[in-house]
């Protein structure tokens, strides 16, 4: 990763990280980068830690061996057809998931890495907190449309196109101005002179535009 001339904000991630997606990315060409790293190194919205990697392939039963002659690997926490987990010795955790939702998403390409552009991320993201996801997800939401990203209306759009009957929107929606289970808050912002943004707010911005979303479609 040519950090210097990257256009994706390499800066979110710490020096043990970044050698790590650097030794993985030339041999993981049938994965895609998702989830709050992908989205971060786009939108530099707040600090990520875990690599979620997409493939529409399942997991060969060969690859956490192949990954041990990459990567010193501490443990192995999940390895099965559908998704293999582990952690290096620096911490870092990587999953490697089979996603066969893949077609439906588009994607962008830097120095032979693959991540799922912002919007497409925000279409999975609502897949994720309609079948109940972690703050990091709400936040992650709500950076998107505050950024104006993508607009609410075609997320719920797309998702039902990309996921059919497995994303239920008034679930979604049910689930998106529900906090009550969450415990764990913590987001690290990229520049902590600004201070971070509070559940509060956020949870104010989701419950203002889902009202106005039922409104406007009489949902």
């Amino acid at each position: 990763m040519h950090q210097n001339i990257s256009k994706l904000h390499l800066d979110i991630l710490d020096n043990k990280r970044l050698d790590v997606l650097t030794k993985l990315t030339p041999y993981i060409s049938n994965f895609v980068l998702a989830g709050g790293t992908a989205l971060a190194l786009q939108i530099n919205h707040r600090k990520s830690y875990d690599f979620d990697f997409f493939s529409s392939e399942e997991i060969s039963p060969n690859f956490a061996l192949k990954l041990r002659n990459i990567l010193v690997i501490q443990s192995i926490a999940v390895d099965t057809s559908d998704e293999l987990t582990l952690y290096t010795s620096d911490t870092a955790k990587i999953s490697f998931i089979y996603y066969p939702f893949s077609e439906y998403f588009k994607t962008g390409n830097e120095d032979k890495l693959t991540y799922y552009l912002s919007e497409s991320i925000a279409i999975q993201k609502a897949y994720t907190i309609g079948r109940r996801g972690a703050y990091r997800d709400y936040f992650d939401l709500y950076s998107l449309l505050n950024k104006k990203v993508i607009i609410f209306e075609d997320i719920i759009e797309k998702a039902e196109k990309a996921y059919g009957s497995l994303f239920n929107a008034k679930l979604f929606l049910e689930q998106l101005t529900y906090f009550g289970d969450i415990t764990n808050f913590e987001i690290i912002p990229v520049n902590q002179n600004e201070g971070n943004i509070e559940p509060d707010e956020v949870k104010k911005f989701l419950e203002e535009t889902v009202k106005k979303f039922i409104n406007t479609n009489k949902f």
